[in-house]
């Protein structure tokens, strides 16, 4: 878990954005336009290009959907760390890609009134992106991860055949009546807690027989 996840989110997003920056000032003070330099011939090369739509000259000329794209991600992302207050650090390096990406992205659109690109792969016939894009891409990429696998939103159990899980209303229940019918007892022994267990497992296996017999029925 991270100390300062603010602190890292600030310095992913200016690191990110000056590399973005600079590998785009040299592309637009050392190159031509559709200019390419073979770096491993016929695999990969340099490109200088200029994109003023999206991935694969898609929404050519249409600004506003960008920039409307741009609001609405940063409103998304500021509702994340005020509801979530993120501490892992998949979450917050992987917002941090994002927004340094896309803010990387509208700046070429607001001053140049286009994207520079790059990086070309020309044995995948991929297109053509910059390190924004790539920004954009693991960015969001580490936060999926962490949103399917890590950030407990999604119950894995229910989707597994055979497997049902029991709602946490009812473990906080059967745990409270356990608990209820031995506050008196000041000294528990080891035989005695491990007989509590068992008791709270009968009592979920009670509820869940009971759940599966009236779904059961008609």
């Amino acid at each position: 878990m991270l100390r300062q996840p603010r602190k890292m989110f600030q310095a992913v997003v200016v690191f990110w954005l000056l590399l973005d920056f600079m590998t785009k000032q040299l592309v637009i003070q050392f190159m031509e336009l559709r200019e390419s330099i073979p770096l491993w011939e016929g695999i990969f090369h340099l490109t200088s290009v200029r994109n003023s739509g999206a991935a694969f000259s898609l929404l050519q000329g249409q600004f506003w959907v960008f920039y409307a794209a741009m609001v609405l991600l940063t409103v998304m992302v500021a509702w994340f760390w005020l509801s979530e207050r993120p501490r892992h650090w998949m979450p917050v390096i992987g917002t941090a890609l994002v927004m340094a990406g896309a803010l990387g992205n509208t700046l070429d659109r607001l001053v140049l009134g286009a994207v520079v690109d790059m990086f070309d792969f020309r044995a995948i016939n991929f297109a053509i992106f910059n390190v924004a894009d790539i920004g954009i891409t693991v960015g969001g990429a580490l936060f999926a991860v962490w949103l399917v696998f890590l950030s407990g939103q999604i119950e894995w159990g229910r989707f597994l055949p055979g497997k049902r899980t029991v709602p946490s209303e009812l473990v906080s229940v059967a745990a409270g009546s356990i608990a209820a019918t031995t506050e008196k007892v000041s000294v528990v022994e080891p035989a005695q807690q491990f007989s509590l267990l068992e008791r709270l497992e009968l009592k979920l296996q009670k509820w869940e027989t009971d759940i599966e017999r009236e779904e059961s029925q008609p």
